[in-house]
């Protein structure tokens, strides 16, 4: 049963400046393309398909993850209201938690989403308060200030990085297949994936974007992308994944002459890619 992880996140309205939904995770990162970013899961318990809770990791692009927090919807009043009409008390099988264990619905329907919108708020205020600072008062970090001041079409350690963004956003696609979203679902903000992944501003990782997308349908962007990519999004899953495979190999005969230089986080490989968008 689907989680419908992006309607979750709508209705939880976190007051971040950027935010959005890969997968089954949400992403938000600071104004200013700063290194920080906060990735929020739905925390699953001992029991296969069931959640008790959200999981918050904050990561930097270099360092990784620097700190991880649990919130869980008993303690935050979630379902208290639910659990109370079906006479469910602390302790009890199914209290605070949700379960895909069915086909039809919003395992979250009915939650009483304030308090977690609160709690979030206040971690977010004591480990990153950048979440919440306007774009304008924002430090650019020293990729951001490099691709701005640079001329980026001529600059080779950006194109070799763009090179490989737009090999992460294919593996993302491939690697979704597997999870039942299409191609267009996957590509849809797959700049945030990028930043989450390599550090990379967002107007890197829409060019990342850019390019997987001409690779997939084997055209420039125009009038025409938004049909063709419906028109792969229409075909079986297990042909859109080859499709994206097809797409990556030619990606891959593309590469720049340069280097990646050696302060460049390394980008995982695409099997690890695969099994952490199964994870989710």
């Amino acid at each position: 049963m689907p989680l419908h992880v992006k309607e979750f996140f709508d209705e939880l309205a976190l007051p971040f400046t950027s935010g959005t939904v890969v997968g089954d995770t949400y992403y938000a990162t600071p104004a200013g393309d700063s290194p920080l970013r906060l990735r929020i899961e739905f925390a699953r318990t001992i029991r296969a398909g069931e959640y008790g809770g959200l999981r918050l990791t904050l990561t930097h692009a270099e360092r990784g993850a620097l700190e991880t927090q649990h919130l869980s919807f008993a303690d935050h009043g979630t379902f208290t209201q639910r659990d109370t009409a079906r006479d469910k008390h602390p302790g009890s099988d199914g209290y605070g938690v949700i379960r895909d264990w069915h086909k039809d619905g919003r395992p979250w329907a009915g939650a009483e989403l304030s308090g977690l919108r609160q709690a979030v708020e206040a971690l977010a205020r004591i480990w990153c308060p950048a979440l919440l600072t306007p774009r304008t008062q924002a430090e650019p970090a020293l990729w951001a200030v490099r691709w701005h001041e640079e001329f980026w079409a001529s600059d080779p350690a950006t194109l070799v990085r763009i090179h490989e963004a737009t090999q992460a956003v294919l593996d993302l696609a491939e690697a979704s297949t597997y999870d039942g979203m299409t191609v267009s679902e996957s590509l849809h903000n797959a700049r945030f994936y990028v930043m989450d992944i390599l550090g990379l501003p967002l107007d890197q990782g829409m060019l990342a974007e850019a390019a997987a997308v001409t690779q997939l349908t084997g055209r420039r962007l125009g009038p025409d992308t938004a049909p063709a990519l419906d028109r792969i999004s229409g075909m079986p899953l297990d042909e859109q994944r080859s499709l994206v495979q097809a797409a990556a190999w030619r990606h891959g005969g593309t590469i720049p002459a340069a280097r990646r230089p050696s302060p460049s986080p390394a980008l995982p490989a695409a099997a690890s890619v695969r099994s952490t968008a199964r994870a989710h």
